[in-house]
């Protein structure tokens, strides 16, 4: 209740007298960037960890090029979190099991199975103990974010999700069922959870990362997983797609459509965590990564993922953190849409 009361106090302070100092920390704590190096010689890595320090981030991905071995990951981890060791860094990874795991070209990591064989061959006690063992090895690594579970619906038709076999299940009941067991054991190591992707990419015929994505014959059922579990407070974090979903927004990807963020998942679904986009240099969104980071915070989105430090001949950490500042400067994002998405991420990182 006294970090809740002294959170409040300071938000009113913050939101009263806002210093640009203390605006840039806010926005730092809403980027999460992937990068190149594994190893704390590398000049990419000694940059990524001066940014850390400076506050221009709040969290990193660890994708398989960062990867040396099991230690040389440990170590590098450490050497990040070191920048800035009182305040909570978010070190995560998408690590499903299956295809999709970055693990996969190493011999001395334990490898897990697909979604889709766990929820057809084990009972949910049995996921459960598999569960918790992926969830310690990433703890030993030093990893306190997972991008998963997806708790998309499995359908053939989708060439990123049901033909890659990431979803449990074509039934939106066991998907929550499975889902939550995959959360209860990462909740017991206190590692963070990321529901993906809503509002729902498993009847989407095309995949995000290559091209824009439609999805006319969205089922609302898609939606019924994440309404569960927000509803038993299972879901802190959830990852929103680049699908553009007709009946909601014929317009607008939906991570950067207010009314599937903001109306659709914090109003309707009355979610209090935190929404992180997916990677915003998707080819599925189309536009600028400046452009998309404000449309996306102005819809909702409280972390915006980068998956390149170094994009377009630019430093991609300054641009974002840029383009958000002078947005709020310009009045183009109000103040109070930071303070919100600052606050859902500290009240989060506060687990750790």
């Amino acid at each position: 209740m006294r970090k809740i009361i002294l959170l409040f106090i300071f938000t009113i302070c913050l939101f009263g007298n806002s210093s640009d100092k203390e605006l840039r920390n806010m926005i730092g704590q809403m980027i999460m960037v992937g990068f190149s190096g594994n190893n704390a010689n590398d000049e990419w890595v000694r940059q990524l960890r001066l940014d850390i320090k400076n506050g221009r981030i709040g969290g990193v991905m660890i994708l398989a090029r960062n990867i040396s071995s099991k230690d040389g990951l440990k170590n590098l981890i450490s050497y990040l979190n070191s920048a800035r060791p009182k305040q909570p860094l978010f070190i995560a990874i998408d690590e499903e099991g299956g295809e999709i795991s970055r693990f996969n070209k190493f011999s001395d990591f334990e490898h897990f199975p697909s979604a889709y064989k766990v929820g057809n061959e084990l009972n949910l006690s049995s996921a459960n103990k598999l569960y918790s063992k992926m969830a310690m090895q990433l703890k030993s690594l030093g990893v306190n974010m997972n991008f998963a579970p997806v708790v998309d619906l499995h359908n053939d038709i989708s060439p990123i999700i049901g033909q890659r076999q990431r979803a449990f299940s074509s039934d939106a009941s066991e998907v929550t069922a499975y889902a939550s067991e995959f959360i209860s054991a990462f909740d017991n190591y206190s590692i963070a959870s990321v529901l993906k992707h809503f509002p729902g990419h498993g009847n989407a015929a095309a995949d995000t990362h290559k091209t824009k994505t439609i999805v006319d014959n969205f089922d609302f059922d898609e939606i019924r997983p994440y309404y569960e579990l927000i509803k038993r407070k299972k879901a802190k974090f959830v990852m929103v797609g680049h699908m553009i979903i007709p009946v909601i927004d014929d317009t607008n990807p939906a991570t950067l459509s207010y009314q599937v963020v903001t109306n659709l998942l914090k109003d309707s679904l009355a979610f209090e965590g935190v929404v992180i986009s997916d990677d915003m240099l998707m080819k599925a969104l189309g536009g600028t990564l400046e452009e998309n980071a404000i449309k996306a915070i102005k819809a909702g989105v409280d972390i915006v993922l980068v998956s390149e430090y170094f994009y377009n001949k630019t430093n991609s950490i300054k641009a974002v953190n840029d383009a958000i500042f002078n947005a709020v400067k310009s009045g183009q994002i109000e103040m109070t849409r930071i303070v919100d998405a600052y606050n859902r991420i500290i009240a989060q990182k506060a687990r750790f």
